[in-house]
């Protein structure tokens, strides 16, 4: 046990070493949870400026000055209460609202044309040169006019004036829509999808390193197989984990205190156990990817020749992530179902389920433990290739003769 932890400690400080690696894995993460605190900082105090302005207005209420009004054609009959004097003043005539409007005494005023049942014309008159007409409250005027042109039946125009009440009573769950309840499983399967490819890849290119430059072979005077694998393998596998526990820390972080400035709905919360469920399949995926990983570095004389066969390696959880990315809109479908119960690609598809919709326990706990099951006999036949007949072959790599020295027929 304790070669197997050297040799993990080894490969860690050698990993921390690799500047893509720390970048990718702590850097830029730890960038974007400052970018969207910062936005979030900043949306939050312009929110908290409007509703304060907002409030200043409400709590001054309407204007001081009334608004002016002149009815030649003798329409307005009946004026509502609460009209009259304080909100709206009538006029004989223009000259007499035109002189109120040069002392000060309204903001301006409505004429009311001769022949407006016909033509509806009406015309505002005031001397502020910056008002935009669409800045302009007719509600005063519009509710006025109804009342009389409806006979004097203030409740008849309240009617007409808003005559739809809807109300909808959904039979679904209440569930408010933002941008990161629906993105929260593509996040998720994103996350998972980055920290089992990323580790690997540095695996690969560590071993093929090592070979050249003979560090294995002097490893292996000292250390058995297993233990060589089961170090590499958990040394990267502990730096994913620290690297999947930041990035979903940034989202959590995000989702908690973003706030409306962010557009996060109020209540919202990641789940604790869906953070849990995915370092849980983040291992285990890790652990079955990492370990194939490895036995790819052990048989390759060069990096140039892991590419096509990595590839073939890494097509399940590929094949998983395209998946979630299409038709992550039927988590619940038969297809969906398997793919997040087959180990290969259980750790792409089971997170994106359990961020999309609430998946039975027995499923989540079912594909856990075939995942790590898979994993073990996975290290175990990975351990075979870490002998000297395949380390320092110096023969071409191929995934024929990759899977062929993995079952041990070659």
């Amino acid at each position: 046990m304790s070669k197997t932890l050297a040799i993990m400690a080894a490969e860690i400080r050698t990993t921390l070493r690799r500047k893509s690696f720390v970048i990718f894995a702590f850097v830029v993460p730890i960038v974007l949870g400052l970018v969207a605190a910062g936005v979030g900082w900043a949306n939050r105090n312009a929110l908290s400026n409007a509703m304060a302005e907002a409030q200043a207005a409400a709590l001054a209420g309407p204007s001081s000055r009334p608004t002016g009004l002149v009815d030649p054609g003798h329409l307005i009959r009946t004026m509502p209460p609460g009209l009259a004097g304080a909100r709206l003043v009538q006029y004989e005539d223009e000259a007499a609202a035109s002189k109120a409007l040069a002392a000060g005494e309204i903001t301006g005023y409505y004429v009311i044309s001769a022949d407006y049942v016909q033509s509806g014309q009406v015309t505002y008159v005031t001397d502020d040169y910056d008002l935009a007409s669409d800045r302009l409250d007719r509600s005063l005027l519009e509710h006025l006019l109804l009342v009389n042109l409806l006979g004097g039946d203030a409740g008849l125009a309240a009617v007409v004036q808003q005559p739809l009440q809807l109300q909808i009573t959904s039979l679904a769950p209440p569930v408010e829509a933002s941008w990161i309840t629906e993105m929260l499983p593509f996040f998720m399967v994103l996350i998972l999808y980055l920290a089992l490819v990323l580790p690997g890849s540095i695996l690969i290119n560590a071993l093929v390193d090592e070979k050249k430059n003979r560090v294995i072979e002097v490893l292996m005077t000292s250390v058995s197989p297993t233990q060589m694998v089961t170090g590499k393998v958990m040394a990267l596998g502990l730096l994913g984990l620290a690297m999947t526990a930041l990035w979903l820390g940034v989202l959590w972080a995000v989702a908690r205190f973003g706030g409306q400035a962010l557009g996060i709905p109020a209540g919202f919360a990641l789940p604790t156990a869906l953070l849990g469920w995915a370092l849980i399949f983040f291992l285990g995926g890790y652990a079955i990817y990492g370990a194939q990983f490895a036995g790819i570095g052990a048989l390759a004389p060069d990096i140039n020749q892991t590419k096509s066969v990595t590839w073939i390696v890494m097509l399940p959880i590929i094949v998983a992530y395209m998946f979630m990315a299409v038709s992550s809109g039927n988590p619940t479908g038969p297809l969906a179902i398997f793919l997040s119960l087959f180990p290969l690609t259980s750790s792409v598809v089971m997170i994106g389920r359990m961020a999309a919709v609430e998946v039975p326990l027995w499923q989540a706990a079912l594909a856990a433990v075939l995942q790590f099951v898979t994993a073990y006999f996975i290290i175990r036949l990975t351990a075979r290739l870490f002998r000297a007949q395949y380390l320092l072959t110096g023969q071409p790599l191929t995934a024929r003769s990759f899977y062929r020295a993995l079952l041990a027929r070659g």
